[in-house]
């Protein structure tokens, strides 16, 4: 995957991700599916493996231990060649993520466009129930090196109310906390943040994409923001071009609320510069 212009010299970004919902595959997305999936992304994520789930179905009004039965389900997941970017495929979702963003306009959104039109050659989903975008950052700084950190001058004053002493007084003594708002953005889409300081990291190293140069783990501020859209009354069709104008309209408020979060302080002596555009 292309790198593009990567916002920061030195970013705090450890995940993105977009997931898809929509009505089940035909066939579950089966053998010929991927077969065209594969052929469709190979330039973005030439590497493929099978991913195997034991999914639990019960039968409603009888006994749990009587009627339960385990289904093997087998989904295709696909890589860039240093696995830090993977897509999977399930009949009724798709998840595209990285720890290797490049930007926006410049990398992630193109990435979305093929997997959307790599979908709609093997055979496009009869509508969209959900799509989701989140970003996770987990914002170092040197100098704050023990827990719960004195975030005053990286992070907006606003964000930093539970330790404001101003108000807090001096008996009570923090040792950590976290935030959650939930903002009503464009249309009827929702922006979701969570945030507050936090210790070793929010982003597993283990996880299905791997992180190149993963920090050391220690004092971090969270910055967790996942901007979603449901279809209510109408189910929309499942088309590139619609998708990924609603991808945009998520990105917007994630965009603008890390640059209120965060300052020019943290930006410039952190980061290295100024993100511009291109977060």
């Amino acid at each position: 995957m292309a790198r593009g212009n990567r916002p920061f010299p030195n970013p705090p970004l450890a995940l993105t991700v977009l997931e898809i919902r929509y009505p089940d595959l035909a066939d579950g997305g089966g053998f010929t599916a991927t077969r065209s999936m594969k052929a469709a992304v190979r330039e973005h994520l030439p590497l493929t493996e099978s991913l195997t789930e034991d999914q639990i179905e019960l039968t409603a009004g009888a006994p749990v231990l009587a009627t339960q039965t385990i289904q093997r389900r087998v989904f295709p997941r696909f890589f860039t060649r240093d696995r830090t970017t993977a897509l999977l495929v399930k009949e009724n979702a798709l998840v595209l993520q990285t720890t290797n963003y490049g930007g926006w306009e410049g990398s992630f959104r193109p990435l979305i466009e093929a997997v959307l039109g790599a979908l709609e050659q093997a055979g496009p989903p009869d509508g969209v129930f959900r799509i989701g975008l989140r970003y996770i950052d987990e914002i170092r700084v040197p100098e704050i090196d023990s827990s719960p950190g004195e975030w005053t001058g990286y992070i907006h004053n606003s964000l930093l109310a539970a330790v404001d002493p101003t108000f807090i007084p001096a008996s009570l003594q923090p040792s950590g906390w976290q935030g959650v708002v939930q903002y009503r953005t464009a249309g009827d889409s929702t922006l979701t943040v969570r945030y507050g300081p936090q210790e070793g990291y929010a982003v597993d190293l283990q996880g299905a994409v791997r992180r190149n140069n993963p920090p050391a783990a220690g004092p971090y501020f969270l910055l967790d923001s996942d901007s979603f859209w449901y279809a209510d009354d109408e189910v929309p069709p499942f088309e590139t071009e619609g998708i990924l104008e609603r991808c945009n309209t998520l990105h917007a408020p994630i965009r603008e609320f890390f640059g209120i979060a965060t300052t020019d302080k943290l930006r410039n002596d952190v980061f290295g510069r100024k993100a511009g555009n291109t977060w």
